[in-house]
């Protein structure tokens, strides 16, 4: 038999236990641990391992075998021209094509935002948006197809109308304007489609306060519009900048950053240098370089949406 004094000792201990396992705090850790290290497994140790890596000549065929270098694979990469070209490559890449998505999407989205009472106007938008959900493996192939210089449909219906099949992969100027055309295809939607929730968000009285002091729509657009998304808009240059660093699938379908190497990109350099010459040190140093100019891209683009916002 169990005195008093150890019954209300065992009650004890039971609730205590029963607390701390049902406390809230316990049940956070829970959930969120197994998520964190699955993420710091994920990005952590790859990011680690490859900064390691970059500071060590070394082959892929060979791991175990590595000489310390320091910082002679990041002079080395910036002394390659083929990268100082995938550098300009990129940085032209990104600009004319956020650029184009800036302009097309907001000129789509206005249309889009005029239409928003007709019938069947959310069915288009769904169309929409169908060439973002499309991987861009898929897109690749498919522009290898349309863009083949003997059977590809793009020169079909260029000699259907007299003009000389082109070679839309094989000459400088039409790979670049080729590639940039699918990247514009593919992602103007989702610039779209931020700019419509932008759009959505003003305030109609404001727009028809303007309209009644006769304002036109000039006005209307550089004064109430463009302001008021303007941080949207920063959201979305800094998704599709990160996008863009990254930009690799469909070049390497396409034209594998030919001609020459008027289409090499940093990407598709990082990947030649570890996949195809095993020089692990070189590709892990050009990973790592692409990380920190996402950074830093990244924190300056926040730096000026948290203004935009301040402002607005």
């Amino acid at each position: 038999m169990l005195t008093k004094n150890e019954e209300f000792s065992t009650q004890k201990v039971r609730s205590t236990k029963k607390h701390f396992w049902s406390s809230d705090k316990f049940q956070r850790i829970a959930f969120i641990l197994p998520t964190s290290i699955f993420l710091l497994c994920l990005t952590l140790f790859p990011f680690i391992y490859s900064v390691y890596l970059s500071l060590y000549f070394v082959k892929m065929t060979n791991l175990s075998k590595k000489f310390y270098a320091g910082f002679e694979n990041y002079v080395d990469l910036f002394n390659d021209s083929l990268f100082t070209t995938g550098i300009k490559n990129t940085a032209s890449l990104a600009v004319t094509t956020l650029t184009l998505e800036i302009i097309l999407g907001f000129f789509i989205a206005r249309i889009l935002f005029e239409l928003s009472n007709k019938r069947g106007i959310n069915v288009l938008r769904s169309a929409y948006l169908v060439p973002i959900m499309i991987t861009p493996i898929v897109v690749g192939v498919t522009a290898n197809y349309i863009f083949t210089p003997q059977q590809g449909i793009a020169n079909y219906l260029l000699g259907s109308v007299g003009i000389n099949p082109i070679g839309f992969f094989g000459i400088p100027i039409p790979a670049k304007l080729t590639i940039l055309a699918v990247n514009v295809w593919q992602w103007t939607p989702f610039m779209a489609l931020l700019i419509l929730a932008g759009l959505t968000s003003i305030r109609q009285d404001i727009i028809e306060a303007a309209k009644v002091d006769g304002a036109k729509w000039y006005h209307i657009m550089f004064w109430i519009e463009i302001p008021s998304i303007l941080p949207i808009v920063l959201l979305g240059i800094t998704l599709r900048l990160i996008e863009i660093l990254r930009f690799f699938d469909i070049i390497y379908i396409t034209t594998r950053g030919g001609p020459g190497d008027n289409t090499m990109v940093m990407t598709l350099y990082t990947y030649q240098q570890g996949f195809r010459y095993f020089h692990v040190g070189l590709s892990s140093a050009s990973a790592v370089v692409i990380l920190f100019v996402s950074i830093v891209i990244t924190t300056f683009v926040v730096r000026f949406l948290r203004k935009a916002e301040n402002n607005a």
